[in-house]
């Protein structure tokens, strides 16, 4: 996507810009100020807007209000947080102990949380990856047997898009475990909006999904989670017994009204199945300027978003790669932590498999999913020369 200052974002799958029907609807200045939990006149209009974003969001993913509750909160990182500590909470009160699994390339807010949880003699355990960033048939088959007596004890965390690398997870094995074992499956959904073929067809059968707003152009700091009505936790936010007690405090109503017309816009423009090929096209002759000084991370992995491609120029850092980019205009990712003085090495890549230099050498592009044929052709002419100055 090109901006308004003539510079290039690459960077969707940090945040993205807002829709244009948010940017419109702020610009009329017809949001509510009331509190939607106000029983006047202006407080029952604020409250109108959260419920038609619920309905917008029940009749968009497919799902049955009574068999899910809608929570909205500050984001995914909040989401997860409430729901794994709170179904945590929920067992240790009834003086059970929770077994939690995650995958090892799981976003941050979810491999750090065995941290909160362990020392209340929860336990965790995470499941490792190949080199494509997918999880092994014989891993798979080690988890299944280590909680197949957990019951209900046992919940596992899915991340249907990985952010960094852009795998895409097959829930098959997921479902297949929940059955054999009566657990909760939760989903990190947040990189799945217009990346993914079917994003908006949500399967009943998993019992949670987080989403955060901004990565699909509505307002920062809100997101949403489906959680199956039979899934307890306890609230991590006290209070004010808003949202029937899931999480108290203040709705904010102008980020959750911005969900409803940001998804209604990405509905109706996107589409995944021309942006895997416009992101293929770029990835094809990325990879044929590379040669073999380089390398698409996750490359042979079944399926990933159509919108990420991850790579690495050998005995070049990410950081030398981004500043260049950045001088020319366009706005990348590293997928790690940087500074000025250190680079630190992907989590994910690690977890990969990849040695420290390796993962200290990836950088990360991320399209708008409403990338036209043009637009392709057009950053293609952009990233390539960078990416030749170092070959």
């Amino acid at each position: 996507m090109k901006l308004t200052n003539n510079r290039y974002y690459f960077d969707f799958n940090a945040t993205s810009p807002l829709s244009q029907s948010v940017h419109d609807w702020l610009r009329r200045g017809d949001s509510f100020l009331a509190n939607p939990a106000s029983i006047h006149t202006d407080g029952k209009k604020s409250k109108r807007l959260i419920e038609e974003t619920s309905d917008a969001l029940f009749e968009l993913f497919g799902l049955d209000e009574n068999q899910f509750s809608l929570l909205f909160h500050s984001g995914a990182t909040e989401g997860v947080n409430t729901l794994i500590k709170g179904r945590a909470q929920f067992l240790y009160e009834k003086g059970k102990r929770l077994h939690f699994t995650y995958v090892s390339t799981d976003h941050a807010c979810i491999t750090e949380i065995p941290a909160d949880l362990n020392p209340y003699g929860h336990e965790s355990s995470a499941v490792s990856v190949d080199r494509d960033g997918e999880v092994p048939p014989a891993e798979w088959k080690r988890i299944t047997e280590t909680l197949k007596t957990a019951g209900e004890t046992a919940l596992i965390n899915c991340t249907w898009g990985n952010n960094e690398t852009g795998v895409v997870f097959d829930f098959a094995p997921f479902i297949e475990w929940k059955e054999k074992t009566g657990g909760k499956i939760h989903v990190d959904a947040v990189q799945s909006v217009a990346k993914i073929e079917n994003w908006q067809k949500l399967d009943p059968r998993i019992d949670a999904y987080t989403f955060s707003a901004h990565k699909f152009g509505a307002l920062k700091g809100v997101g949403f989670s489906f959680v199956k009505k039979d899934f307890d936790f306890v609230p991590l936010l006290r209070g004010g017994d808003q949202q029937t007690g899931m999480r108290s405090g203040t709705q904010n109503v102008e980020g959750i009204y911005s969900i409803k017309l940001a998804l209604a816009d990405i509905q109706q423009k996107s589409q995944v199945t021309e942006l895997y090929r416009l992101k293929n096209f770029i990835e094809t002759e990325i990879s044929k300027a590379l040669g073999d000084r380089g390398e698409i991370l996750a490359e042979k992995a079944a399926l990933r978003t159509a919108n990420t491609i991850c790579l690495k120029i050998s005995g070049v850092r990410a950081d030398t790669l981004l500043t260049a980019f950045d001088l020319a205009g366009m706005d990348i990712s590293t997928g790690s932590a940087c500074s000025s003085a250190t680079v630190k090495p992907s989590r994910v890549l690690l977890e990969m498999g990849y040695t420290e230099i390796e993962a200290k050498s990836a950088v990360r592009l991320s399209f708008s999913p409403l990338m036209t044929e043009d637009e392709a052709r057009e950053f293609l002419e952009k990233i390539v020369p960078v990416l030749k100055r170092f070959l």
